[in-house]
């Protein structure tokens, strides 16, 4: 199980990292024009590249989920994937944003891609979290004197 965590950890980052430079504005040929003829890209290209932050310790987390052999290092891993996943979700709707048509290709395709993702990753990470937690003790024999 902590196999399967860790592998859809590791999916849900290269799709953050992957997704958001092919769903963007900017990939398909639009930008803001300045006053004084310059061209800008939209606030949902730096969104997309903000999401790279988020992509890089979710996938390092993923790795550490499928390569620790201690419970500690994977339930830190999960506590990163779950705070990576919520920072995904965070960059395109209250941090950064998309652009305010909503009929963009980013509000059709990226934000949705980056949300669904960001919550597969939450998801998985909470579940590695519980996955790794401790077990009880069996209670100690008693030992006749």
């Amino acid at each position: 199980m902590k196999t399967v965590l860790g592998i859809v950890m590791i999916l849900s980052a290269l799709v953050l990292a992957i997704a958001p430079a092919f769903t963007d504005c900017e990939s398909h040929g639009k930008a803001l024009t300045t006053a004084d003829g310059r061209t800008v890209s939209m606030k949902c290209h730096w969104a997309g590249v903000a999401e790279v932050a988020a992509a890089i310790p979710l996938g390092i987390a993923g790795i550490y989920a499928l390569r620790g052999r201690r419970k500690e290092t994977t339930r830190f891993a999960a506590i990163v994937g779950v705070a990576s996943g919520a920072m995904a979700i965070l960059l395109p709707t209250l941090l950064i944003g998309t652009c305010g048509n909503p009929t963009m290709i980013c509000n059709l395709l990226m934000r949705p891609i980056v949300l669904a993702s960001g919550i597969v990753a939450m998801a998985a990470s909470a579940g590695l979290f519980f996955v790794a937690r401790e077990p009880e003790l069996p209670a100690a024999p008693a030992v006749a004197a």
